[in-house]
């Protein structure tokens, strides 16, 4: 019997992940280390979605922000819309001039620009954390001392 209609497809699981798509997300929260020569190892959990580069920037707080190139573009036409011209204009160059493309290497790893780990004042040990559409770069301490804060002022946690 013949089966009318789309193809099947075949899936497997040594087959390389598809390009991003918005059902993806960074989730977690790991430890990793910076080496002499700026580069950070990308948690293995994050390294499919990165397959195709991303952006690193400034993120808010001081760390660094990274998305894939879909998911900076998004965030981009997101953060851009209602602005008025001069809100536009300071937004765009405080993010775009410090913002960097980045390519991870065979073992996974991404090269953070020596302005960058300034700004975010990151020292050799960082915590990389997924927060849903993207993830951030802390300094280990700064991290742990955000969490800190965010304990003591309780609130509600929404489930």
């Amino acid at each position: 019997m013949l089966r009318k209609g789309p193809p099947l497809q075949l899936v497997s699981s040594r087959l390389k992940k598809v390009p991003v798509t918005g059902s993806d997300m960074f989730l977690g929260e790991y430890e990793h280390s910076i080496d002499a020569k700026g580069r950070l190892a990308i948690p293995a959990k994050f390294r499919a979605q990165m397959d195709r580069g991303g952006v690193i920037s400034k993120g808010m707080g001081v760390c660094l922000s990274v998305y894939t190139m879909q998911g900076w573009e998004e965030k981009s036409a997101e953060l851009a819309s209602g602005k008025s011209s001069d809100e536009l204009r300071d937004f765009e160059r405080r993010i775009y001039p410090s913002a960097s493309e980045i390519e991870l290497d065979g073992q996974g790893r991404m090269i953070i620009p020596a302005k960058l780990r300034a700004y975010a004042e990151l020292g050799p040990e960082v915590t990389v954390a997924g927060v849903r559409d993207h993830f951030e770069i802390w300094d280990h301490g700064t991290w742990q001392a955000y969490q800190e804060k965010l304990e003591a002022e309780g609130g509600t946690i929404p489930f």
